[in-house]
């Protein structure tokens, strides 16, 4: 995962973990503590992929040596969502290729959604690979994809091109590969510009519920 400081103070967090952009629980503890980081020092923060991937979810080997690492690397994962839902910042994504499972759980808990137009995937595997969606994932699928499209994305695992997953809530735009990083930046710029005490008391409001059942889950009843 690599943080960088944009001219703007605007947090850049690239992941990085190779050409799937797994998430291991490695990266899910670096990117808590960017997460963290760019509280203290930037104005709002840019998820971003590689151009072609995005992410591909949870790190399979993981998955596969055993229960314990799993549930590890899922756990910690699940804070991730938690954290960048909960982020008081502006926190918007850029993604240049597929997105898949967890990729697009990154995606629906970041503000705004900036998608690469392309021969691109976006699905939620879950139910085609027989896994379970956890409170935090329900919850995030439920809130965020189309209600009309809640059989086919979540129950049937239904694959979204680009241009589909922008009309079902898992992008907001769509644009050429060569624009989607200038359009990305100008909305980070648009939203930094909003009062930020108020756009953290609007979000934390409107989120409420949600982050609750989230933290519950997570976290227990305290």
């Amino acid at each position: 995962m690599k943080y960088e400081l944009l001219e703007g103070d605007i947090a850049k967090i690239t992941l990085d973990n190779g050409k799937a952009n797994a998430v291991s629980f490695d990266l899910a503890q670096e990117f808590l503590a960017n997460l963290e980081r760019a509280k203290n020092e930037s104005k709002g923060v840019l998820i971003c992929g590689h151009a072609g991937m995005f992410s591909a979810g949870f790190d399979l080997k993981a998955m596969a040596s055993g229960p314990e690492a799993a549930q590890k690397m899922v756990s910690e994962g699940m804070l991730v969502l938690e954290k960048i839902y909960s982020h008081p910042q502006p926190v918007v994504a850029v993604c240049e290729g597929h997105a898949i499972g967890m990729g697009v759980f990154l995606l629906l808990a970041s503000d705004y959604r900036v998608g690469a137009s392309g021969e691109f995937v976006f699905k939620l595997p879950e139910t085609a690979i027989n896994l379970h969606f956890n409170p935090t994932l329900r919850t995030l699928a439920k809130t965020h994809i189309d209600p009309l499209h809640h059989s086919r994305a979540i129950i049937q695992s239904e694959a979204y091109s680009p241009e589909q997953a922008a009309t079902i809530g898992m992008l907001d735009e769509v644009f050429d590969a060569d624009q989607v990083m200038g359009r990305a930046l100008a909305k980070m710029a648009e939203l930094c510009e909003l009062p930020s005490e108020r756009y953290e008391e609007n979000k934390l409001f409107v989120r409420e519920e949600e982050l609750q059942a989230i933290h519950k889950s997570l976290h227990g009843a305290k």
